[in-house]
């Protein structure tokens, strides 16, 4: 299991002039952004100040998995999605940007959400698995998307109860009771499910908010690669699709965390763009869930 790193640096790559962190080669791309829900406009977003790195244009790893197809046996495609067999490093300010393998994640925020059975049923169609960042609130709306979630054999993460950007500002016992009743909700669908991560609204992580996830078992993770599918207010439609589709394939490169969004909103076009991206990914990586 991964051991947690917890330092008095706050981890927020979305409000620092470094945008996503360098300190693992493959884990640059994007830089971060997470599309805001709890009590506001879901297209709504903090990210000022974000800078986006230099688009690159992914190469096959000499690991990544061959193209499959839908039709394939569970056995055959396992290679190309399947949940990492090593351990993830945590860098020093405790919070994980890479898969620090040449594997990608996908990860998916703010569920679920009436779009979740959608993204579920093309990732089980390809085989692949990803990691949810669950919201309290929308768990205790949708137990029955959290339930598929696990049963198709995805990573949970606690997202918090309501999306709070300025969770991670508040008192230890704020942050911390936060957390554990998104836990608490969660295991309420799902009891025996592990949940072994954190992901902080809108990527404000703090020190404190860290090491509270750290004590109550979880690593706290980041991002690498953001499509922005969280602006729906710069883009709609078909041009958000593009614009998903094209910073995704030209972001991605192993050890990538991707950040995209099954909830919080109208996500039609994000589920349009997977349905391209999806195989396209799944040929030139090894695709996975964050490990449990």
């Amino acid at each position: 299991m991964i051991s947690a790193a917890v330092l008095a640096l706050a981890g927020c790559a979305s409000h620092t002039s470094s945008g996503a962190a360098s300190w693992h080669a493959t884990g640059s791309g994007s830089a971060p952004g997470d599309g805001g829900q709890g009590g506001g406009d879901p297209g709504a977003h903090p990210y000022v100040g974000a800078s986006t790195a230099a688009a690159a244009k992914p190469e096959a790893s000499a690991s990544a998995s061959p193209s499959a197809s839908a039709s394939e046996s569970p056995s055959a495609s396992a290679s190309a999605s399947a949940s990492a067999s090593t351990t993830v490093p945590v860098p020093g300010d405790g919070i994980i940007r890479t898969t620090g393998s040449a594997a990608v994640a996908l990860t998916f925020d703010d569920g679920p959400g009436p779009d979740t059975p959608k993204i579920l049923q093309m990732l089980r169609q390809q085989g692949i698995k990803a990691t949810f960042c669950l919201i309290g609130v929308n768990v205790q709306e949708y137990p029955q998307y959290v339930q598929q979630i696990v049963q198709d054999g995805h990573t949970l993460c606690n997202h918090t109860w309501k999306h709070d950007e300025s969770l991670g500002k508040k008192s230890a016992d704020t942050i911390r009771n936060d957390l554990q009743r998104t836990n608490d909700e969660i295991h309420k669908a799902v009891p025996d499910a592990p949940i072994k991560y954190f992901r902080h609204p809108g990527g404000n992580f703090t020190p404190l908010a860290v090491q509270i996830a750290s004590q109550l078992g979880m690593e706290s993770i980041g991002w690498s690669v953001d499509p922005s599918d969280w602006n729906i207010k710069k883009w709609s439609g078909q041009q958000m699709t593009n614009h998903i589709v094209s910073n995704v394939r030209n972001n991605t490169k192993p050890g990538s965390i991707v950040l995209s969004h099954d909830g919080g909103g109208d996500r039609s076009a994000t589920m349009a763009a997977y349905k391209t991206l999806l195989p396209e990914l799944k040929a030139k990586f090894t695709l996975v869930a964050l490990p449990v």
